[in-house]
C-alpha cells in the first residue's frame, strides 16, 4: 500500500452518476491500474441530483468522474468553465477572486479573447489558454470521441487533430495546392 510523506496510505473515493455503465467501467481500470501502485480508489455511484448537488453546492467529495460536452467552438461558450468566479468552475469554485497565479491568467485570457478585435490575436489567447490547462490539468481528459476526417489531396496545410474541430482547426493555412489548379484548367 502507497504511503504518503505522513505515512497515511494513500486513498480517495471518485463520485459518478448511477446508471452509467462507462463511467462505472472507467472507474474499475482507474481502481486497477492505481492498485498497481498501490493506491486504493473507492466508487460511490449517486443519482444524477445528488451528484451536481456534491459538485456544485457542498463539494463533498474527492474526485469526480463526469463529462463536460461543448459543442460550440467559439470559446466564449465556455467561459462557465474556465473564468475562476464562474458558475461551472469545477476546481476552486465560487471563487470571489482567482486562488492562483495560472487561474488569473486563465481569467484574463478569456476575457481578453472575447473582446479581442482580430482573429488572429483571439487564437493566441485561447492557444494559451488551452496550453495553460494542459500544463496545469484542472481536468484530467480520459476519452475523445471516434472522429473520420477526409481531406482531399488537393488541400495542402491539414494537420488534423484529436481536438474539435478535427481538420479545420487551423482552416487560416488551408489552401488548393498547384495540382488542383492545373486539375481545374483542363
Amino acid at each position: 500500500m502507497l504511503r504518503d510523506s505522513s505515512g497515511n496510505r494513500v486513498e480517495f473515493t471518485v463520485i459518478t452518476n448511477s446508471g452509467n455503465k462507462s463511467r462505472e467501467q472507467m472507474v474499475t481500470m482507474i481502481q486497477q491500474d492505481l492498485s498497481q501502485i498501490g493506491i486504493k480508489v473507492n466508487l460511490v455511484t449517486l443519482d444524477f441530483p445528488s451528484l451536481i448537488e456534491r459538485i456544485t453546492r457542498t463539494y463533498e467529495y474527492e474526485a469526480c468522474l463526469l463529462g463536460l460536452v461543448n459543442t460550440d467552438l467559439d470559446p466564449n461558450s465556455q467561459m462557465n468553465v474556465w473564468l475562476s468566479s464562474a458558475e461551472n468552475h469545477q476546481w476552486n469554485p465560487k471563487q470571489s477572486k482567482p486562488a492562483t497565479s495560472w487561474e488569473a491568467e486563465l481569467d484574463r485570457l478569456m476575457h481578453a479573447q472575447a473582446s479581442a478585435i482580430s482573429d488572429k490575436k483571439r487564437k493566441a489567447d485561447w492557444d494559451r489558454v488551452q496550453q495553460i490547462v494542459a500544463e496545469q490539468q484542472p481536468f484530467i481528459y480520459l476519452v475523445n470521441k471516434d472522429a473520420l476526417s477526409a481531406i482531399s489531396p488537393a488541400i495542402v496545410g491539414s494537420a488534423p487533430s484529436v481536438l474539435d474541430p478535427h481538420a479545420f482547426w487551423n482552416a487560416e493555412v488551408l489552401r488548393l495546392g498547384p495540382d488542383a489548379a492545373l486539375g481545374a484548367q483542363k
